[in-house]
């Protein structure tokens, strides 16, 4: 029998990630005699998400979780999952589900309002000349919103690009951090050569070989500098390590170069803090949560100068410029952000000072959530 339901669901896939999605979702639904408790909450506020696995903290912090997923743990620690009393669904755009637009027509009918947390789009630099069609479902999601978070000015400005955003109520409110899980004080004592981390996943090739890049011309000037490299990479698991050994080989590199894989977010200080210095090289990054994590710890970020980075950073260490364009991916010379991390790292205390500041005085959870619960209340015109 086993076997039968797995050949089925490898022929049939699509039809069995909708059933499990709809299975997911009934069981989010209380039991009727929880019902008027949750309708009559006392600040008025019940929140749906729209996710194809709901938020369960502080559980969720011990599973490998990144992206909108992070976001919608975080939001449901302050405002839990409470479909169908909610009056209110909260989506983000990054978070796809199978069933999104049953989800939102019904959400519509029942008179819910929907908030939609968008993130980047799909433009032709990355996306090539599919883009029209992996927006798709942005614009379709985008849509049916009755309010409008953009993670950064950034988004929306790609969004007004790219997927033709509703006329209705916006606000722009930056990805959170936990300055308390994040902080210096939880992380390990430094190595004493020069560590830069390349975290999230490598899931565009330019990214990885961009950074092997910059630690082989950092070797012109730091012979013993290291590189750790986080998260799932573009190829099956096989075939990445036979690239991975080939490339750091080539590069001579092998001795210099440690790959750690995926990892929760109770992990990730511990695991971040082994270096010195935050690498981050992806093109356009529209608003990414490994920034003020990074940030959060104290490490100074090098990036390209482009996207939402600039504006997570600040102050708070070094962007390296590049011509943004829509159309094609331009990348800075290994040589440029070489010259970057040997500055950064010169004036480390210093950027290390701004970013646990900056980290704290943005992007803390608790700023998130206190705005997200007016920006609630506003929108269900509550008293």
């Amino acid at each position: 029998m086993r076997n039968l339901l797995n050949s089925l669901k490898r022929t049939f896939p699509k039809f069995f990630r909708v059933v499990f999605a709809l299975r997911d979702w009934v069981k989010t639904v209380p039991a009727r005699s929880k019902l008027s408790a949750l309708q009559k909450s006392d600040s008025g506020l019940a929140v749906a998400y729209l996710s194809p696995r709901f938020p369960n903290p502080p559980a969720a912090r011990n599973e490998f979780a990144h992206g909108g997923a992070v976001k919608l743990t975080y939001l449901a620690e302050n405002f839990p999952h409470r479909f169908p009393a909610a009056g209110l669904l909260y989506a983000v755009s990054s978070v796809a589900h199978p069933l999104q637009r049953e989800i939102l027509e019904a959400a519509k009918s029942r008179g819910l309002k929907i908030i939609v947390n968008q993130n980047g789009v799909a433009f032709p630099a990355w996306a090539g000349d599919n883009y029209e069609d992996a927006n798709r479902s942005l614009k379709q999601l985008i849509s049916f919103a009755d309010f409008i978070v953009y993670q950064s000015r950034f988004c929306r400005d790609s969004a007004g690009r790219y997927i033709s955003p509703p006329d209705v109520s916006s606000e722009i409110i930056y990805n959170p951090v936990d300055t308390r899980l994040f902080s210096p004080d939880a992380g390990s004592a430094k190595p004493q050569a020069v560590t830069l981390l390349l975290g999230g996943n490598q899931y565009e090739k330019y990214r990885l070989e961009l950074a092997l890049q910059t630690l082989q011309t950092l070797h012109q000037d730091i012979p013993n500098a290291k590189l750790i490299v986080t998260g799932n990479l573009w190829l099956p698991p096989d075939e990445a390590e036979s690239w991975t050994k080939q490339a750091l080989r080539d590069m001579n590199l092998t001795e210099h170069v440690t790959f750690t894989g995926t990892y929760a977010q109770t992990e990730a200080p511990k695991l971040y803090s082994q270096a010195h210095l935050l690498l981050h090289t992806k093109y356009a990054d529209p608003s990414p949560g490994l920034i003020l994590e990074a940030m959060a710890l104290g490490m100074p970020v090098v990036h390209l100068d482009n996207g939402g980075v600039p504006e997570l950073v600040g102050d708070a260490g070094i962007g390296v410029q590049v011509q943004h364009d829509w159309n094609r991916i331009n990348l800075p010379s290994p040589r440029a952000m070489a010259d970057a991390v040997l500055q950064a790292y010169a004036r480390r205390e210093e950027f290390s000072q701004r970013a646990r500041q900056r980290a704290v005085d943005l992007f803390s959870l608790e700023k998130f959530a206190a705005r997200h619960k007016e920006i609630f209340e506003r929108v269900l015109d509550l008293p």
